[in-house]
């Protein structure tokens, strides 16, 4: 029996060798091809009969709808949000700075957010993802409004405090020569971590902190932010604050100059890594090492460690958080310190071992710590790279348990079982 013949007689064999010519295979040209026959075939066909022109049209809705399946496997993942300043002036760092001289500067970001640098101050953008962004304020002052979204991650630091952000709106002052924190939140909540503020400190609406390491002082009210705080003395009073300066008990406490060993006149290491000043930390402190590791304050090492590791000194970066763990056991610093140590073996030693080690002694030293979803997340991607990803599998189901909306929960979605 001929083709014509048995396609005559037989009208779903024509419609499934039709099916195959339009089905997308690994060329986009190919499918719109066979979709082209197939819609010309349906056009001769249709008058033949009613009924087969009902079946031809089933058969060109299946081609379509395999054919939009096809597209959206092969679209991309989303982009990191995109950011341009509306002022100001953009330094010629890669790390994205920008300062604000006589003028104020807003970074706007493409997901509704914005940061808007007060005049005199200095910001720079660490980096973005498809969820957030990462700003650091070396000097100065910020308004900050976050866009709220599924997901949303957004982190800003300030000298050696971060404040986790999700949906919110508040002020951040950080003043390097003081080492004094404030934060004004006007909308939402934020969650500060840093030196004297233990694991962490929840802020919500209306509420402040004021935080000065010289004197391991902190500070919470209801105080409204004081327009010239960038300029103010760090013992002058907060107008309208309704509670006092506590300090909190069993924080660890910065030396006084005289007590440290380190001259007055000289910059602690904290301000300059709030500066940006990162090779000038580690020049001063590879003259002696060990001098410094032993001797240097808490705010000190902790800024040494953070300088080492953006200058991508892997071995000075440990030993300044392995000094941290060792001289102040007992603090916030030295469970993050865990964490980071962690990140320098990863990133920079390319030790997947090491960096497992050091991201389980973090969870399980500070289990609802700030880096906690950080330290699994890292852990899965190693395991699943080093180990294979049935190894992975039990991680990825404790990830997604723990934070389903978390900046790992796509790798982690893909691993679970």
């Amino acid at each position: 029996m001929s083709d014509a013949r048995r396609n005559a007689v037989d009208p779903c064999a024509r419609i499934g060798s039709l099916l195959v010519g339009a089905t997308p295979s690994a060329s986009l040209q190919e499918h719109l091809e066979g979709r082209a026959r197939l819609i010309a075939a349906i056009d001769r066909l249709r008058k033949q009969s009613r009924v087969r022109s009902t079946l031809f049209a089933l058969a060109f809705a299946s081609a379509v709808g395999a054919g939009a399946l096809a597209l959206v496997v092969r679209s991309h993942p989303p982009a990191p949000l995109v950011w341009r300043v509306e002022s100001g002036e953009v330094g010629a760092q890669t790390y994205g700075g920008v300062s604000a001289a006589g003028v104020s500067a807003r970074l706007v970001f493409d997901d509704g957010s914005d940061v808007t640098l007060a005049p005199g101050s200095r910001g720079r953008v660490a980096g973005t993802t498809p969820v957030g962004a990462e700003v650091v304020l070396e000097q100065g002052r910020a308004h900050v409004r976050v866009k709220h979204r599924d997901r949303t991650q957004w982190m800003l630091d300030a000298g050696p405090f971060s404040l986790n952000v999700k949906g919110t709106e508040f002020s951040v002052a950080w003043m390097a020569e003081t080492e004094t924190l404030d934060v004004w939140m006007h909308t939402g909540r934020v969650v500060v971590t840093g030196p004297l503020l233990g694991d962490s400190l929840p802020l919500s609406a209306e509420q402040h902190v004021r935080v000065r390491l010289g004197d391991g002082m902190v500070q919470i009210d209801r105080a409204s932010e004081a327009p010239a705080v960038a300029h103010e003395a760090p013992e002058t009073a907060v107008a309208g604050s309704t509670s006092s300066a506590v300090r909190l008990e069993g924080s660890p406490r910065t030396a006084p100059p005289s007590q440290s060993g380190i001259p007055s006149a000289v910059p602690s290491w904290s301000k300059l890594v709030a500066a940006g000043e990162f090779s000038r930390v580690v020049r001063e402190a590879e003259v002696d090492t060990g001098r410094a590791t032993s001797s240097r304050p808490l705010s000190d090492l902790r800024a040494l460690g953070d300088a080492a590791r953006y200058e991508g000194n892997a071995a000075l970066a440990n030993r300044a958080y392995l000094a941290v763990r060792e001289r102040f056991p007992s603090s916030a610093e030295a469970r993050a310190a865990a964490f980071l140590l962690g990140r320098v073996a990863e990133e920079q030693l390319h030790a997947s071992s090491d960096a497992i080690r050091w991201y389980d002694a973090y969870m399980q030293e500070a289990a609802a710590g700030p880096f906690a979803g950080d330290a699994l997340g890292r852990k899965m991607s190693l395991v699943a790279a080093s180990q294979g990803r049935e190894a992975a599998r039990s991680f990825a189901a404790a990830y997604l348990k723990g934070y389903p909306r978390g900046p790992y929960a796509t790798v982690a979605r893909d691993l679970a079982p």
